[in-house]
């Protein structure tokens, strides 16, 4: 494609001459080892690296032209822009023909329960006979098939790669989770949504925003009239409350507890949801094997935007009924030893899955948990104390160190669980103390383990080894010879 057609809509400085202009781009990157004949390169400044820096490596490899914020010393075209991450925004939506604009996007924020919601909204739809898209940090499919790994919102090139995957295989819906990283990075500039939706929002990423206002800054962002046409906001969330007396844009609402356009009563939480929906005015019974009240306001959100898309509600009835669990979130194991494996790894999202939990064991509540690395480390004292009000017994352990060493973390966390019980053990590595808390359990405890939910490795200095919660679990009920 020319890059004359590449650069509709973008704000660029200086004038760039008719040569340059017509260009032939046959690619686009912003990794300089995956330039080859014909790319368009983009030097991004970044936390830890600049683009301007591997110049040389993207010539080398066949870039014909970098896109920058400042002029570069380089032998081939340089076109300047006041916002590069907003130009590639722009320049892949054109690559890629724009596809986006002939989808119909749903976007899923907040800080727990994207995933969940996500599925939920994804399964009815393609259960009403949509072709539906999803994306988020499961990966990206096209009905049940997986089309790409990804991160929890793609960068904006394989955004719009995705989206015209999405196109040509006859999707309507892409149903996906917005990042407060995407926003902040401008990922999304250009994509106008169809409906977004709220689902809470509480502490996560202090590491990366400093503060809960720039956290919240930046998922508000989704909420501007650039992005959304319709909104669905949580009643009983503060930044909820927050948005619906602020927002310019449509809006409706949920909730249990705040007057809202969708809620709940006479609801049971404990083995599955069993409640009463008043749905805009339409009333009705919904049942679901999903467990806790954390996943009735996941199956609110999701009721809420499905009836604003129109699907009708004895076809989410019936959707809830049987539908099946999302990997990573909330997933029984065994039956003689029970386990529940969860990606909480937040201080709002490890107290929701403990007290959901609690409901359901009359013995001990036993929890194996850890905090990531080179992550926000004021969550860690946080959560040590959420564990030893809310569990029994905590296994800390280790979760994807990065960079730091698992030992500091741990001792974070185990500062705050021993401000309120001693009743804990360290374990640093994982499967270890996984086999610890699953073998040592007796039949009328439940154990817990939080925070990788269906990721399938650990990430230790910059190197990802092959690890799954769930497999570990299995492999320690099948030596112990229980089902």
């Amino acid at each position: 494609m020319l890059l004359k057609e590449l650069l509709k809509n973008v704000e660029v400085l200086g004038s760039i001459s008719e040569d340059v202009l017509n260009i032939d781009i046959s690619s686009l990157t912003l990794n300089s080892n995956e330039c080859k004949d014909g790319s368009l390169f983009f030097a991004i400044r970044g936390e830890n690296n600049d683009g301007a820096n591997y110049l040389s490596d993207a010539e080398a490899g066949g870039a014909r032209c970098v896109v920058s914020d400042r002029e570069c010393k380089c032998s081939i075209p340089c076109i300047v822009t006041t916002n590069v991450r907003a130009s590639m925004a722009k320049i892949a939506s054109n690559f890629y023909y724009n596809s986006h604009e002939e989808l119909k996007i749903i976007g899923v924020t907040g800080t727990n329960g994207k995933t969940t919601t996500v599925n939920m909204i994804s399964r009815v739809l393609k259960a009403y006979g949509k072709r539906v898209c999803t994306i988020g940090t499961l990966g990206a499919y096209v009905q049940d098939v997986k089309i790409s790994e990804t991160l929890t919102t793609p960068d904006p090139i394989e955004l719009h790669r995705l989206f015209e995957i999405a196109k040509l295989s006859g999707v309507e819906y892409v149903v996906m989770e917005v990042s407060a990283h995407a926003l902040y990075y401008d990922k999304l500039c250009g994509v106008k949504f169809e409906v977004v939706a709220l689902t809470n929002f509480t502490q996560d990423h202090l590491d990366f925003f400093g503060t809960m206002q720039a956290y919240q800054s930046a998922k508000e962002r989704l909420f501007s009239p650039d992005f959304s046409q319709f909104q669905v906001l949580n009643a009983d969330d503060d930044m909820g409350i927050k948005l619906l007396n602020s927002t310019e844009v449509p809006y409706a609402t949920y909730g249990i507890y705040n007057p809202s356009d969708v809620f709940a009563i006479d609801y049971e939480t404990r083995s599955g949801i069993k409640c009463i929906v008043n749905c805009f005015d339409d009333v009705f019974e919904l049942s679901t094997p999903f467990s806790g009240d954390f996943n009735l306001y996941n199956v609110l959100t999701a009721v809420t935007v499905l009836r604003l898309l129109s699907v009708p509600t004895e076809q989410i009835i019936s959707s809830f009924l049987r539908m099946e669990e999302v990997p990573g979130r909330f997933n029984i194991l065994g039956k003689q030893k029970r386990v529940i494996i969860d990606y909480a790894h937040t201080p709002d999202g490890l107290k929701n899955l403990l007290e959901s939990a609690r409901k359901l064991t009359d013995g001990r509540l036993i929890l194996v948990f850890g905090c990531g690395g080179n992550r926000d480390s004021k969550k860690r004292s946080i959560m040590g104390r959420i564990a030893a009000s809310l569990a029994d017994f905590t296994v800390i352990t280790s979760d994807n160190p990065r960079y730091e060493e698992p030992l500091n973390i741990i001792s974070e966390i185990e500062r705050g669980h021993k401000e309120i019980s001693s009743s804990y053990i360290t374990i640093i590595e994982r499967s270890h103390a996984v086999n610890y808390a699953v073998s040592t359990a007796e039949s009328r405890d439940l154990v817990v383990i939080a925070g990788k939910g269906a990721e399938e490795y650990l990430e230790i200095k910059g190197e990802r080894r092959p690890y799954s919660d769930r497999t570990e679990v299995l492999e320690v009920l099948k030596s112990l010879n229980y089902e």
